[in-house]
């Protein structure tokens, strides 16, 4: 029997627009440009194609270059002359659906590499490092972030992590200590340093850059001892006596409390029993929660403050107090106290503690400091008695010094 020929037509705009689908696929060659074709699928779908042999000649095998479904992106006239092309590649010798593969290969080899670089690139790394590591586990998370995203990612966030060398972390850490100052370079390189040892036991391909003595200042430079004499908190407590809500208040805790400034900041009414406070775990320093003893002074205190929501210190009801800088340098002004930070009060109300007989076990519980060894593995007794006296002394020594 002998075998029909597929139709023949010109296959213009008008002619492709009357051909209809039927229950099988059909394909109809132009009756110009030989091999150049349109297939028809059951669903209505109409794709442009070449067809031809490869090697050329009878013995060569049939194959078929797709050029595109016909529609406003693709005429009769663009596919001809894409046809048109992909003949002039066979009569050089080049077989178009093998070049096209190649090609496709090439650019899926390549967006794999892309992908592959990416997931190793310091911009993912350091996001995996921030919601992996420093967020479940770190009340200072965002600290980390801001510092990465402030000072790392735009030098390195593209580049693999495998390629930052030590010449790379040493001019950055340049760059800074020059804009800003040693102490904030040493500052970014500790959280660096904490990301590469995060990244290289998750991945033995990467070895970490860094190597000690690359810190700007010295270990006695970068540990503050700075504690407020008795003379300097006189003319402080007069000064917080005079400054308003929140922070005169706020200030006067941070020292009665001896907790730091962002968990007394973040304070809540309702995390607050009798004259007990207790801080969450999720916002604790440690990863544990801390119970403090509201002393008869810190108690006065609170009872007078204003409340709007439930977090104590606030200006606007819905969320904590911040633009701590500000507020400093307003009490610097009022009390003439200068070259102390918020966090030196933690210091002086552990040292005035020492002065009053608190022993340093439970000074350093009081502060909220985790014990290391076989106490902080066993001793799960609270201490809230001891801390509760401790806490009293501490007021006291304060209440004999502003007086």
């Amino acid at each position: 029997m002998a075998t029909s020929t597929p139709p023949r037509i010109k296959l213009t705009k008008r002619a492709v627009d009357a051909l209809a689908s039927t229950d099988k696929d059909q394909v109809i060659f132009d009756a110009e440009l030989s091999g150049f074709g349109l297939k028809i699928t059951p669903s209505g779908r109409k794709v442009f194609l070449v067809q031809y042999r490869y090697p050329p000649g009878r013995a060569g095998r049939i194959r078929r270059y797709t050029i595109g479904a016909y529609g406003e992106s693709l005429t009769p006239d663009q596919a001809r002359g894409i046809a048109v092309q992909v003949k002039g590649k066979l009569a050089a010798g080049i077989d178009p659906v093998s070049e096209r593969d190649a090609v496709l290969a090439d650019a899926a080899k390549a967006a794999q590499e892309k992908k592959r670089m990416h997931a190793t690139s310091v911009d993912a790394v350091a996001t995996a490092f921030i919601e992996r590591h420093a967020k479940p586990r770190l009340r200072s998370w965002r600290e980390y972030e801001r510092m990465l995203r402030g000072y790392v990612l735009p030098e390195w966030g593209t580049r693999p992590i495998t390629e930052i060398q030590r010449s790379d972390v040493t001019a950055l850490l340049d760059a800074i200590e020059e804009r800003r100052s040693a102490a904030l370079a040493d500052h970014v390189l500790a959280i660096i340093r904490k990301m590469f040892n995060w990244h290289a036991a998750r991945d033995e391909r990467f070895h970490s850059p860094l190597v000690s003595g690359m810190a700007r200042t010295s270990i006695t430079v970068r540990a503050r001892d700075r504690v407020l004499s008795d003379h300097e908190l006189r003319a402080l407590w007069a000064a917080l006596q005079q400054i308003p809500y929140p922070f005169g208040p706020f200030v006067q805790l941070l020292l009665l409390t001896a907790q730091r400034r962002d968990e007394v900041a973040h304070m809540r009414w309702s995390e607050i029993d009798g004259d007990l406070w207790t801080i969450p775990r999720e916002r604790y320093k440690n990863g544990r929660a801390n119970t403090v003893p509201l002393t008869e002074q810190v108690q006065s205190i609170l009872a007078s403050l204003p409340r709007s929501g439930d977090y104590v210190f606030t200006t606007t009801g819905r969320a904590p107090i911040s633009g701590f800088s500000k507020a400093k340098a307003a009490i610097d002004r009022a009390c003439g106290v200068t070259g102390w930070r918020l966090h030196d009060l933690r210091r002086t109300a552990r040292s005035l503690m020492s002065r009053t007989g608190v022993s340093s076990e439970i000074a350093e519980r009081v502060l909220g400091h985790a014990m290391t060894g076989v106490a902080g593995v066993y001793d799960r007794h609270g201490y809230v008695s001891e801390k509760r006296d401790a806490l009293q002394k501490l007021a006291a020594q304060i209440g004999r010094i502003v007086a």
